[in-house]
């Protein structure tokens, strides 16, 4: 293809050759098309922020991108959510073209900022993933600087250490109750939910929807009712990633944490997978230790100022 053909946005009627390119062009990720339903579905808002290329009448490739309004300290911020292209039609300009018509579009729609990262609570990936070769040099090559990385941990669920029986005696003989949330907790929890900060409140919201809840929660019983101190969610984001998670600092120490995590990777077993990811990771020790958690994949965060 030596002219490309003009970007079009992208529509409904496109999704089943979309999910199938995805399929196509993510080697890396076994669960394509999910991914792609959920990048396609926040930008329901800007669709014409879904951008198609096609060869031959059919999809070559595809841009998803989205726009983080400003705040009082920050500028608004375009996100390239992602860049998929068929591996047929690969090298030939495609994801480049991709690329700078997402770019036209979030910075006439504002955006003074560009980012190349996971944008929560709707992420697929924190970065790129750097086994995708091809996207990290179209990065680097259109001015972007890379920020910090990301890191997933995998999990082997037919071999890690999953059982909780003793430690929520123990817990419980504490004052602490280890269990699945129910709706009932929605009210209270995500009223709790909202000290956290960032976008772990919208995850934990999440992990709701579905039936059962894919979240567990520690409490303590107050004079009002629970008292929350501890929750960890899994397969808000993707089917297979577990988290967040967080513990309240005054109940560290007793294994809360390791409670909550082993329950929701029981899950995560019992619906059928085999592994199960912790995404966007710092602390390494703590679920290596856990869980016999192992370093999987690596991303690179990008940024640039327009």
């Amino acid at each position: 293809m030596t002219n490309l053909p003009a970007a079009r946005t992208a529509t409904e009627h496109d999704l089943p050759a979309l999910r199938s390119l995805a399929r196509a062009a993510l080697v890396h990720d076994s669960d394509a098309e999910d991914v792609f339903d959920l990048l396609w579905s926040q930008t329901a808002g800007r669709p014409q922020l879904r951008i198609l290329v096609e060869d031959e009448g059919k999809p070559a490739g595809v841009a998803l991108a989205a726009l983080r309004p400003a705040t009082a300290s920050t500028p608004a911020t375009g996100h390239i959510d992602l860049i998929a292209v068929h591996p047929g039609a690969q090298s030939r300009g495609i994801g480049r073209a991709l690329l700078t018509r997402a770019e036209e579009l979030l910075v006439a729609a504002g955006a003074g900022r560009l980012m190349i990262r996971g944008r929560p609570p709707y992420y697929a990936w924190p970065g790129i993933d750097i086994r995708y070769t091809r996207a990290v040099c179209l990065a680097e090559s259109s001015g972007y600087t890379r920020g910090p990385e990301g890191l997933n941990l995998s999990v082997d669920l037919r071999t890690a250490p999953l059982g909780t029986v003793e430690d929520e005696a123990r817990l419980a003989a504490a004052g602490v109750q280890v269990r699945r949330l129910t709706p009932a907790d929605e009210k209270p929890f995500l009223a709790w939910m909202n000290q956290w900060g960032g976008s772990w409140d919208g995850e934990a919201a999440r992990a709701l929807t579905y039936s059962p809840p894919r979240g567990h929660v520690a409490v303590r019983e107050g004079a009002d009712g629970p008292v929350y101190v501890g929750f960890a969610c899994h397969g808000v984001n993707r089917r297979s990633w577990f988290g967040p998670m967080g513990t309240e600092s005054s109940e560290r120490g007793l294994g809360v944490g390791t409670v909550l995590l082993r329950r929701c990777l029981a899950d995560q077993r019992a619906s059928g997978l085999d592994e199960a990811e912790i995404g966007w990771t710092a602390p390494i020790h703590f679920y290596a230790r856990a869980v016999d958690a192992q370093l999987g994949r690596v991303f690179w965060t990008y940024s640039k100022d327009v």
